[in-house]
């Protein structure tokens, strides 16, 4: 008899969170697995990805947020009563975890922690919940050993074994096949430098232009942005008053984004904090080195060797721009990026981990 494994999250919306249990439903063993993806609603740029792959239920509980979705999770969860729930994104958590004594005892709930929490947007309700009821997930999956060490000072007295750390996987076979292209997707005769995010604080885009501005070269350089968010409107009038219009393009959501960072010179992640940064990892698969902003959230587990990348202080333009023009200028091992990011990472490897996981539940 199979497993069922419920895998419950608002949408399937362009982060990457979503990408993640994209790829975990896609690659779970479903002779072992009945895979159902749970969508508060039914939405979202990564949707049509998965829509196609018969393995794999969508059940859409039809709400539009995370607050009026107690009702139809518990109806739904009482009704099905699936072996595990597995969880992600804090706040639809943190309701979870408040609710689960609603919840039939046979259902075991995994909490997919996506950031680190006590830096994260989350309004006084919602670090409440993480506080007083954040404990009763049968198991927390944190990605990185900072988010482990954040949440254990947020919420005490966890049981023993109670977290899990599980990198976020990368598929290679995936990002090779969409980064291949013969079209010049990004300036020519320049040194591309590129980063893919939502445009939202948290990503730190004020911090890479800031910095960027005071290059002493920047004609050398071209910056693309690849993402959408609230925060496009400042970042433009931003690129205006700092007048690097003719460096910067923001190119806004892009399916494919593979295709545009294989071309690129470096990728940049200029981020405030992350939860284990994916883009980071799909970046070495595609052989491009990262500047990384010093930021808490796994990125010095990923960038621990100089063929990687490097982590600095982004706003100290002077060690920004000479870390751009060491690696435009180094001749790297391209191939050994991505041979090794896989083993490290590759999605079968972690999809395994997450299976042995809830077999031993």
């Amino acid at each position: 008899m199979k497993i069922r494994v419920v895998f419950l999250l608002p949408s399937l919306g362009g982060g990457g969170s979503e990408r993640v249990f994209m790829n975990l439903c896609k690659y779970f063993d479903k002779d072992k697995f009945k895979v159902v993806l749970c969508l508060l609603k039914k939405e979202g740029e990564f949707l049509s990805q998965i829509e196609s792959d018969p393995t794999i239920e969508i059940h859409d509980l039809g709400v539009s947020r995370v607050r009026y979705s107690i009702y139809p999770i518990i109806k739904y969860l009482r009704k099905e009563q699936p072996e595990i729930v597995l969880s992600t994104l804090g706040h639809l958590n943190a309701l979870l975890s408040a609710v689960s004594f609603m919840i039939p005892n046979n259902v075991k709930i995994i909490g997919r922690e996506s950031n680190i929490v006590s830096m994260s947007n989350h309004n006084k309700i919602t670090l409440l919940f993480y506080k007083l009821f954040y404990k009763n997930f049968d198991k927390i999956i944190v990605q990185s050993n900072d988010m482990e060490v954040d949440l254990r000072n947020l919420v005490h007295n966890f049981r023993k074994g109670q977290i899990v750390k599980i990198n976020n996987p990368v598929d290679l076979e995936h990002i090779q096949a969409l980064m291949q292209t013969n079209d010049e997707l990004l300036p020519i005769n320049k040194i591309n430098l590129i980063s893919v995010g939502s445009l939202t604080h948290q990503k730190g885009y004020d911090i890479l232009l800031k910095s960027f501005a005071k290059f002493k070269d920047k004609n050398k350089y071209h910056i693309s942005i690849i993402g959408k968010g609230k925060l496009k409107d400042d970042l433009i009038d931003l690129i205006k008053e700092l007048n690097i219009e003719e460096h910067v393009s923001l190119l806004g959501f892009r399916g494919n984004p593979y295709k545009y960072i294989a071309k690129a010179t470096i990728f940049i992640s200029s981020s405030r904090f992350e939860g284990f940064p994916n883009v980071v990892l799909e970046s070495l698969i595609c052989n491009v080195p990262v500047i990384a902003n010093a930021y808490k959230g796994g990125i010095n587990e990923i960038i621990d060797k100089p063929l990687f990348g490097n982590i600095i202080n982004l706003e100290d333009s002077e060690v920004f721009e000479r870390t751009c023009k060491e690696f435009s200028s180094r001749d790297l091992s391209q191939k050994l990026i991505s041979k090794e990011i896989n083993e490290r990472y590759g999605i079968r490897s972690i999809v395994n981990k997450y299976q042995d996981l809830i077999l031993n539940m």
